[in-house]
């Protein structure tokens, strides 16, 4: 085969990865600001700039899509956690504490859409949020709980997600109200230590309770 022959072989299959990835990337954007309600088939195929029943064709329904969409955001928060399950079990708790709420902050900066999602989806029962719970909530919440201690209450699952989150969901507003720009390394890391400083603090008075 001729490198011409194999150019035009793969040149198809290129498209179809690029088209794919397009869907993927425009499902996140809009699931996550709109709701899975409010977005339909034909907008998403005309944000993501592709011929239309591009959707069908590689995903099948919009539950479908919506799930390979999901999996795809998981799996990156999947991916920024692993390589802390190889060091972690070395460092005393409270630093074992600090570098999962900084991973987690790092997260939440890069990819805001996540937390977006769960305020979409976390105030309705669907099999929506079912999916996302079963898939990865449930596993992490069982994770934290065993190697950090963390997350054994609502009360600080939810201070942790919400101040690890929040600032990166409402950037515009924070580089409005202190000309801050939130997604900046020095600014993760320094929102990451008040975060772990804040719980560590919770975690003191507790333990004198």
């Amino acid at each position: 085969m001729t490198n011409a022959e194999t150019k035009t072989k793969r040149a198809p299959q290129q498209r179809a990865e690029e088209t794919k990835t397009a869907l993927l990337v425009t499902a996140i954007e809009m699931f996550s600001t709109l709701g899975y309600d409010g977005v339909s088939i034909r907008a998403l195929e005309t944000q993501a700039e592709v011929q239309r029943g591009a959707a069908a064709y590689h995903f099948g329904t919009k539950e479908d899509l919506w799930k390979r969409a999901i999996d795809r955001l998981l799996q990156r928060i999947i991916d920024a956690f692993q390589p802390l399950e190889q060091i972690i079990l070395d460092l005393d708790e409270d630093a074992r504490l600090r570098a999962v709420i900084t991973a987690l902050v790092r997260y939440s900066a890069e990819a805001p859409e996540l937390n977006r999602l769960m305020v979409q989806e976390g105030r309705y029962d669907s099999w929506r949020l079912d999916y996302i719970l079963d898939s990865f909530t449930r596993g992490q919440l069982e994770w934290s709980k065993d190697v950090l201690g963390l997350f054994s209450d609502p009360h600080t699952y939810y201070i942790i997600i919400g101040s690890s989150t929040f600032v990166f969901d409402v950037e515009f507003e924070c580089r409005k109200l202190f000309g801050v720009d939130p997604t900046t390394d020095e600014f993760i890391r320094t929102h990451a230590a008040r975060v772990a400083d804040l719980v560590l603090a919770t975690r003191a008075t507790q333990g004198k309770g």
